[in-house]
């Protein structure tokens, strides 16, 4: 018997019509095992990747953002996909597949041409990002003004040894940035955010007028048609933007859609990694042109190509169990 006064806690339980875990589970294990471990693979072929290109690198800055930063990027957002596919979360598996092609297509721009030019852009617009952090904890600076609204709604309480570390942060920032290789972009960057709180991305001072945007570095990529095809889909994941993805109404009736369905497994695997590839490949033709020749090629044959080539086509049974009427 429970002593009185206890509080006995009860776990919450799902509503099984719109989030069955177990069967998904069950489902996943059943029938997708040779492609979840053929995205594993694929991520800890990139894991690799990383360290040996880095060590056949100059060590410039751009070689940082290449492979430091968004080829870790790449990996970081395949190993998500591979988690949220293990458990059927197709639907959500959108957002990282969009945040990969991105990645990917940054790294295709920056190796176009202009490299560590368009590296250093980068490396400046993340400086700018880190002192705007800082300077919010500065009292009277125009950040902390601006910012002072979220502080107070959430009660915040700043210590002194913070804002004092974040004030060494601004000293060391502003001298990076008045070195003379810094100091014109960083000026850039400030005619562009006139009258804003907020920079603009990173690219786009290298971009024309108008035109500063994904879209655009896709097309000088090559890449459009998979941003028209892939982006926009993602993106409306990412803002909620169609309602088609969560209910359908029919005949007076209001249907939601399971939070979990393995319907697109194969499409978003499929995307998710002819992108992980394409960048792999990209980036040994720049660090190690001798794998791209020889083992590349071979390990794709070998432990890639039969499950690649063969995705899973996923079909639901009509069944009244799996939706829930309104």
């Amino acid at each position: 018997m429970p002593t009185s006064g206890m509080l006995i806690r009860a776990p919450e339980s799902e509503f099984k019509p719109l989030l069955d875990r177990e069967k998904t589970l069950a489902d996943v294990k059943e029938h997708l095992q040779p492609w979840l471990r053929l995205i594993r693979d694929i991520t800890s072929y990139g894991t690799n990747l990383i360290p040996r290109c880095m060590r056949d690198s100059d060590r410039k800055l751009a070689d940082a953002v290449i492979l430091a930063t968004l080829l870790r990027q790449v990996v970081s957002m395949l190993d998500g996909i591979e988690i949220l596919l293990s458990n059927g979360a197709v639907y959500a598996a959108h957002l990282q597949m969009r945040a990969l092609f991105e990645a990917s297509v940054y790294i295709d721009w920056i190796l176009e041409g202009d490299t560590e030019r368009k590296g250093t852009y980068y490396y400046v617009h993340n400086l700018r990002r880190i002192r705007i952090g800082a300077s919010r904890l500065q009292p009277g600076s125009p950040e902390c003004q601006d910012f002072g609204s979220v502080v107070n709604e959430f009660n915040i309480k700043v210590a002194d040894e913070t804002r004092n570390l974040a004030k060494t942060k601004i000293t060391e920032i502003d001298e990076a940035l008045s070195q003379p290789k810094y100091a014109g972009i960083n000026k850039e960057f400030d005619e562009q955010s006139k009258g804003k709180h907020y920079d603009p991305p990173w690219y786009a001072p290298l971009l024309p007028k108008g035109q500063r945007n994904l879209r655009t570095i896709s097309k000088v990529v090559g890449r459009e048609s998979v941003y028209r095809l892939l982006y926009s889909g993602a993106s409306e994941v990412m803002h909620a933007s169609n309602y088609g993805h969560h209910f359908e109404y029919a005949n007076g009736k209001l249907t939601l859609r399971a939070i979990r369905l393995l319907e697109g497994f194969d499409l978003v695997l499929s995307f998710s990694l002819s992108i992980a590839i394409h960048t792999y490949r990209r980036v040994l033709g720049r660090y190690r042109p001798d794998e791209l020749v020889l083992s590349f090629p071979r390990k794709y044959l070998e432990n890639w190509r039969n499950e690649f080539r063969n995705m899973p086509k996923i079909q639901y049974r009509s069944d009244a169990e799996d939706t829930v009427e309104i």
